[in-house]
Parts: C-alpha cells; sequence; structure tokens
C-alpha cells in the first residue's frame, strides 16, 4: 500500500489485511523523528524524494482479505483477454495476485474535484410529478417511458442489509465470515428473539434520514438495494410478518428526495456464487457452496422455488411504486469461479437464462410495468439477446473492477472502463445499459476521468459504495470507525455500542467532490 505521512509517522504499510478469516495487524511504523532543525531539514528532504519514489511505484499488498467485494478481476475486459488462460480468481484464493483495500484519502485531496473551469451543465434536481420509469430503447425515460430521459446515478448501499466483514465493523472469524454465521452464531449466543433485536439494531443505524440527505445532496437520483432472502423471510422459507416494513421505509424515504431505487437480490436461497456477499460463505469451495446452481437437484428446485416466490412478493408488493426503478433478478451469479467450472459457456448461459426468464414471467403476470434488470457475469455476450426470450422492459447490468493497478500508474483502471463500455455497445442490445457496481480505488485522477467516461456514454451507474469502515478509503463515500467485533467473544453490550454507533460516519470529501459533480450533471442521452 502507497505510506502517507500521519502524525510525524511513516506507516511503511498501513492496509488492513484479511486472510480466511483472521486479521493480521498492519505492518510497522517508523517513529516520528525529533532532532535539532538542520538535521530535520536534510531528512525531510530525503523525506520527499522516498515519498514521490514510493507513490509512483507501490504495489498491492501481499497478502489479502478472505473474500473480495463483488466482483473479482475477471470482470474486466481489459485485463482479461481470454477467459481460459485467466481463470476468475478473488483475493483470498489460492494463487491470487493479492488485493489490496487501500488508504484513507489524505487530506489534502480534501478540495479534489472542485475545478472552477468545469463547462458542464448541470441538472435541475426538481423532482418529476411523473416518475415511474420504463425501458424506451436503449434509455429510460419517466412517465411511463413517454416522458423525459433519466440517467440513474448512485451508489449502492452495500454492507447494510447483509454484512461484508473487509469493508463493515465486525471480524471475519473461524466461524463467522457471512451473513448466515452473524444470525446462527447470535442465535445461539442471545437467542433467536434477541439476535434479530440486535440485527435491527444494526440496520437502522447503519442507514439514516441523514444518509438519504446526504445522497440527495449529493445529487443522486439512486441507490441500489442489495438484500438477502432471510431479510424477507426465515430458516423456514415463511415470510417475516414485518417483512416490507423496512423496504417500505427506505424506498418512501428515498422517493421523499427524488431517489430511485433499484431492489438488488444479492443473495439467493443456497447462494448463486458461494461467496460471503451473497450471505454464505463457501471459502475455497465456492461452487459446491453455491446450491442454487450446483448439488442435489431437489434442494436446488426448492431453492429456485423460494427465490421465485419472494420475487413474486416483492412484485405484487410494489408494483405501481413510482420510486422503486427496478427489480434487480440475481447478483453476480458464479462470480469467482465464472472461467473455471470446467462446464461449457453454453450450459452456464442456458442454465441462467431460463431462472432469469422464468422470473421475469412470473414477476410480470403480477406486474407488467417494472423494469426488470438482469446481469452478465461478465460480459456483453453472457446475456441473451432480449428477443430471444421475448423480453421487454428491460435493462443489462454490468459490473466491474481491475484490482491489477490499485493506483492506475499503469492507466490500466481508465483503459478497463473504455473497455467495459466499449464491449456492451459492441453487443448491439437495444436495452438501457447499467454499470452497478465499480471502484476506481486509490487514485482521484483516475475516478475523475472514469466516471466521466462512464456518464458520457449515458449508461446509469451505481458505485460500490456508500460506507465502509476509514481503513479501505475509497470504497465508500462515507468512512466509519471500526470497533473490530468478534461476534463469538463479544459482549452483548460491546455489539449494541458498535452497532449503535455504526451510523457516526465523516465524509470521504475528496471521492464526494468528483462524484457529486457527475451526479449533478446533465443526463446524457445514448447515441451509440
Amino acid at each position: 500500500m502507497c505510506p502517507y505521512l500521519k502524525d510525524g509517522s511513516i506507516p511503511v504499510r498501513i492496509s488492513r489485511i484479511l486472510t480466511k478469516g483472521s486479521k493480521h495487524p498492519p505492518g510497522t511504523v517508523l517513529p516520528a523523528l525529533h532532532m535539532p532543525m538542520k538535521k530535520i531539514t536534510i531528512i525531510l528532504s530525503a523525506v520527499v524524494i522516498l515519498i514521490a519514489t514510493l507513490l509512483t511505484s507501490c504495489q498491492k499488498a501481499e497478502n489479502n482479505p478472505s473474500e473480495a467485494p463483488s466482483p473479482a478481476f475477471p470482470g474486466n475486459t481489459a485485463a482479461v483477454d481470454d477467459p481460459d488462460e485467466e481463470t476468475a480468481k478473488t483475493p483470498g484464493q489460492s494463487g491470487s495476485k493479492g488485493f489490496r483495500v487501500g488508504g484513507q484519502v489524505p487530506d489534502s485531496f480534501k478540495d479534489y474535484g472542485k475545478q472552477e473551469d468545469d463547462d458542464h451543465m448541470e441538472r435541475s434536481l426538481t423532482i418529476s410529478d411523473k416518475p415511474f420509469l420504463k425501458a424506451a430503447g436503449k434509455v429510460l425515460r419517466d412517465d411511463y417511458g413517454n416522458g423525459a430521459l433519466v440517467q440513474l446515478k448512485g451508489t449502492n448501499v452495500g454492507g447494510y442489509l447483509l454484512q461484508e466483514f473487509w469493508m463493515t465493523v465486525g471480524e471475519y472469524t473461524e466461524n463467522v465470515t457471512a451473513q448466515e454465521d452473524v444470525f446462527r452464531v447470535l442465535t445461539d449466543r442471545f437467542g433467536r428473539e434477541k439476535a434479530l433485536e440486535l440485527i435491527n439494531l444494526y440496520q437502522e443505524n447503519f442507514f439514516t434520514e441523514t444518509d438519504f440527505d446526504y445522497c440527495r445532496d449529493l445529487g443522486m437520483n439512486c441507490l441500489r438495494l442489495p438484500f438477502w432472502y432471510r431479510n424477507i423471510v426465515d430458516e423456514n422459507g415463511e415470510f417475516y410478518e414485518d417483512c416490507w416494513d423496512l423496504f417500505d421505509n427506505f424506498v418512501e424515504n428515498a422517493g421523499k428526495r427524488g431517489l430511485y431505487v433499484i431492489l438488488d437480490f444479492h443473495g439467493a436461497p443456497g447462494s448463486q456464487n458461494g461467496s460471503d456477499h451473497s450471505g454464505k460463505d463457501g471459502h475455497d469451495e465456492k461452487q459446491t457452496a453455491s446450491e442454487f446452481f450446483f448439488g442435489d437437484e431437489e434442494v436446488i428446485k426448492a431453492n429456485h422455488e423460494l427465490y421465485y416466490r419472494i420475487w413474486e412478493a416483492v412484485a405484487e408488493h410494489f408494483n405501481g411504486n413510482p420510486w422503486v426503478a427496478g427489480y434487480d433478478l440475481l447478483n453476480e451469479p458464479y462470480c469467482t469461479y465464472r472461467y473455471n467450472t470446467g462446464l461449457p459457456d453454453a450450459l452456464l448461459h442456458r442454465m441462467l437464462w431460463d431462472i432469469y426468464d422464468e422470473a421475469y414471467r412470473r414477476i410480470r403476470a403480477l406486474d407488467p410495468d417494472h423494469l426488470i434488470i438482469m446481469e452478465a457475469t461478465w460480459n456483453a455476450s453472457d446475456l441473451p439477446g432480449p428477443d430471444l426470450y421475448g423480453w421487454e422492459n428491460v435493462m443489462y447490468q454490468y459490473h466491474t473492477y481491475l484490482y491489477d493497478d490499485y493506483d492506475n500508474s499503469k492507466g490500466q483502471q481508465i483503459a478497463n472502463v473504455r473497455s467495459r463500455i466499449n464491449n456492451t455497445f459492441g453487443a448491439g442490445y437495444n436495452v438501457p445499459s447499467l454499470l452497478g457496481e465499480f471502484s476506481l480505488f486509490n487514485s482521484l485522477d483516475a475516478w475523475d476521468e472514469g466516471v466521466r467516461l462512464v456518464n458520457d456514454s449515458g449508461f446509469s451507474w451505481t458505485t460500490w459504495t456508500y460506507k465502509t469502515i476509514a481503513s479501505v478509503g475509497n470504497w465508500g463515500l462515507k468512512h466509519t470507525r471500526d470497533y473490530h467485533i468478534n461476534l463469538e467473544k463479544a459482549d452483548l453490550e460491546q455489539i449494541e455500542n458498535a452497532w449503535t454507533k455504526i451510523g457516526e460516519a465523516t465524509d470521504n470529501t475528496g471521492l464526494a467532490r468528483i462524484l457529486s459533480k457527475y451526479y449533478k450533471q446533465e443526463f446524457t442521452e445514448v447515441t451509440r
């Protein structure tokens, strides 16, 4: 990790490193120097030269977390010319090239992105009186597809309804690496009622009206809301009596501020990718753990049916709600093992596309109007032409992260964004496109240029993500303190304290200024 001067010290390595459920302390820190002014001047000069050198040559950390945020680098098209040669490895897997979660943005960047010579036009932030969105060719329009152009621009509310410990306030421990473990361990320790009470406490404080206001003030018009099936049903697949309360409150508060909500099925029954961001962590056996696709046929069938039932309930409940932008059917199917299952692409495609089609038809029977969003893992060729199934009013979604060239020192972050845009347009699908997850990591110059490219393409876009612990830097627009909560050992008071204070966050001002500039720009018409 690139070193930054902090508190009179030079951290040689300041990353928080997570590997296979354990947390390792940061590297050594050189103590502050205390000596005569002449020597200080000489040494400071040397330090400046050293830092300049390090900043241009810093490499990825050798260690990495047990699970990267979704997806891993197979999601980039610039770095993976031949998927068969570059297998899909996430940080934390054996053979991974390593993963660095980044550092806090230096204070000197607090005004970054505030440029006097910007000649862009800002759009009106007046809330539409006919907000219901539908697809109109390659763009979205309000008034059921007959009104004004709308380009969705916002962020994900990741870590809210299912935690990912690399970026939230908990610790990976031997028996807690994903949200299903949170439910199980808290229930075992404190009982089912108290476990649900604690989880509600976390959620009530993670995203509040203050956060909605902040997103509106930055100029966003969209929030992608990742959810897990257990947010809606219990361990037996029975719907909670109050299962819609949180969702209704979220959509209502968003709509009051002119913010659309994408309902993102991030974790399906059985898990669609075996990764912790699905609520279930398969560790080194992610494909085997993906019981939404693989394993016992009866189990797979039951998981599919529960998945469809949840979408039917969502569609029936939100039918006609204008502030729900659309239904995001399934987050990152296959994910890390997409290119190394040993199965042919045609089979993987058919498995996924048939599920999309069944979900589409069940939703359409109850909700004829909402946008339905299908995700590619990872390229445009991983989705069918919509005419193949007769899909209408759909949006196609892509994710991209390039873990190589974390600081964009070789320009690969920007090359990767260009590749994603060109790959998508090259498919020629006459549907709107959403870059639903992406990060440009440490370099704010890369963020500025990369977001400009995405925004100018006419794609809708939502960054990953809104709120993280401070140590992971530009992954988050807001930074919270990391309380290092070990759910296997922490007492009730410690958990309640940390999860109450999760709402206390500071602004990542450098990144916020850049994104706000593009959030507030006029919507871009797709011309390719």
